[in-house]
């Protein structure tokens, strides 16, 4: 007897093969048969009367690692559909942990993390911690290569000496054998950006040796994005690792279409054969820490470091002067050009400066009778670093193109959230997939259903080799998603952001409904995923 039968469905299988009429059996939590089954014995029967039933969506990027323990219910993106998420991303874990250097990761984290315990030393901790909560979705880990650092060197400006790189090899080692998927890095953010490609090679060679593979925010995506995207194919060519390019863009106007270059050197790597893919999030504005728009040099030592340099009038000045006017050689390593046109601030901790959520830089600046520049550091001072800010710096056709190209997943570079959250959070941790299915399938014709499917279910399962993840076929793991594409819409907002999607009738995993038409079971569905292991 099934355990839970779907009848009448549009299949779309996540292949990228053309849809077809089927009903689904799941057994003991895996997809147990394909085909008419009318007349079989189940517990459950639902009739989805010609709704589209998928795989669950995989979210190849994530930074829920830092809000599960708050959200773990992840509202927001499992009504999306999102049945994996993919956490420990852009160099962000929240391990390894080293007890004299705790104050310095939990602040390195400060602008996402919405309160953790902090109770765990390594992965297998952090794990163990995801498990006794009411999870609804599954989590792979990866260790960061930033918490890597932190927890051996701080935040130091200088390369590793060898029983500092032997200790960080040795953290990922352990993240890796305990069950994380990958390595992340995120070179513009300190202290990963003290990092010197040999370094990111010598760590990512312990992610070969355990089948693993290496994660980039890169170096730069606007004046060095070519460099960068070179970089980190360097990376995996020169450690033999499969290398995942996150969230693909372009920044800075002036560097609008140069994706069309990026993209055709991982075609070029690929036809060499390199295992390269990318992910992308379908909006023209990103989301970080305020604390990005600083000077490497500032952030050398941490948060407190970095506020004790604020407080001296003559640093202070140099900060302001660089953030203002950085020279060509700062933005081609990697510094971000500092537009207040383009800053909107999503989140500030607690205290008065939280008014200025949802708002445009430049309107604070201009109602505090100030500079930008001022009131990005003032900010950044009243919110000890904790300031979260959207930033409007992409462009529309490169989106488009980057979405079309066959190597590119859709991935939402967000968090578990939910309405109490507060704050402006970048509306992508809402509405990503539906967005996807939304506007570019079924309203502007940039992908077509089977395809977007493919990028949101069988190409992330690729990366993570869970291959039976992300297939509707017998014997794959029962993780579902049935939705109406003619209602499947995003109404998550910049300015009112914690809005679910629309359409997306049942979500379904490991055979558990955890959705419902459209309402939370509260099934505690959700499995800390390990590599290696089915």
């Amino acid at each position: 007897m099934y355990s839970l039968v779907f009848r009448n469905a549009r299949i779309v299988d996540g292949t990228g093969n053309p849809w077809f009429w089927s009903d689904v059996g799941v057994e003991d939590g895996r997809i147990a048969r394909i085909g008419d089954l009318s007349g079989a014995a189940a517990l459950r029967t639902v009739d989805v009367g010609g709704a589209v039933l998928a795989p669950g969506f995989i979210d190849l990027h994530t930074h829920s690692d830092f809000t599960l323990p708050v959200f773990p219910r992840a509202e927001a993106m499992v009504r999306q559909g999102v049945t994996t998420q993919l956490v420990g991303n852009c160099g962000f874990s929240p391990f390894p942990v080293s007890k004299e250097r705790l104050d310095l990761l939990r602040a390195y984290a400060a602008f996402v993390d919405a309160g953790l315990s902090w109770e765990w030393e390594d992965a297998a901790g952090y794990a163990a911690c995801l498990e006794r909560l009411p999870l609804a979705c599954n989590v792979a880990l990866q260790v960061g290569h930033g918490a890597v650092r932190v927890a051996v060197m701080g935040f130091e400006d200088h390369p590793p000496s060898p029983h500092e790189l032997d200790a960080m090899q040795a953290h990922v080692a352990r993240a890796l054998e305990q069950g994380a998927f990958g390595l992340s890095s995120g070179l513009i953010y300190v202290p990963g950006s003290y990092a010197e490609t040999d370094e990111l090679v010598a760590l990512a060679e312990v992610a070969r040796r355990y089948g693993a593979f290496y994660s980039s925010h890169i170096r730069g995506e606007g004046n060095s994005l070519l460099d960068a995207v070179g970089e980190a194919l360097a990376i995996g060519r020169r450690a033999g690792v499969p290398v995942q390019l996150s969230h693909h863009k372009a920044t800075g106007r002036q560097n609008w279409g140069r994706v069309g270059a990026s993209l055709e050197m991982v075609d070029r790597a690929r036809a060499a054969g390199q295992d390269v893919l990318a992910d992308q999030y379908p909006y023209t504005a990103g989301s970080t820490t305020l604390a990005a728009i600083m000077p490497k040099w500032a952030m050398q030592g941490g948060v407190e470091a970095m506020l004790s340099r604020l407080a001296n009038p003559p640093q202070r000045a140099r900060i302001r002067a660089e953030i203002a006017s950085p020279g060509p050689e700062a933005l081609l390593s990697g510094s971000r050009e500092f537009d207040p046109e383009a800053i909107m601030i999503s989140r500030v901790p607690d205290g008065p400066s939280q008014e200025y959520e949802g708002r445009m830089l430049t309107e604070i600046a201009a109602g505090r009778d100030e500079d930008p520049v001022d009131t990005a550091l003032h900010l950044l001072e009243t919110g000890r670093g904790g300031v979260q800010m959207i930033i409007f710096a992409m462009c529309e056709e490169d989106v488009r193109r980057v979405m079309r190209h066959p190597a590119v997943a859709i991935a939402s570079d967000g968090w578990t959230l939910s309405p109490s959250a507060g704050g402006r959070p970048h509306p992508r941790s809402y509405g990503t997939f539906a967005r996807v299915l939304g506007r570019y399938v079924r309203e502007d014709g940039v992908l077509g259903l089977e395809e977007a499917v493919r990028k949101m279910t069988s190409l992330p399962a690729q990366r993570l080799r869970r291959y039976d993840l992300g297939l509707i076929r017998p014997g794959c793991v029962a993780d579902l998603v049935v939705f109406d594409p003619e209602r499947i819409t995003d109404l998550a907002t910049f300015h009112d952001p914690h809005r679910y999607c629309a359409g997306v009738l049942h979500v379904i995993v490991n055979g558990q409904m955890v959705i419902e038409n459209e309402v939370d079971t509260g099934a505690k569905a959700g499995r800390v995923l390990r590599r290696g292991e089915p």
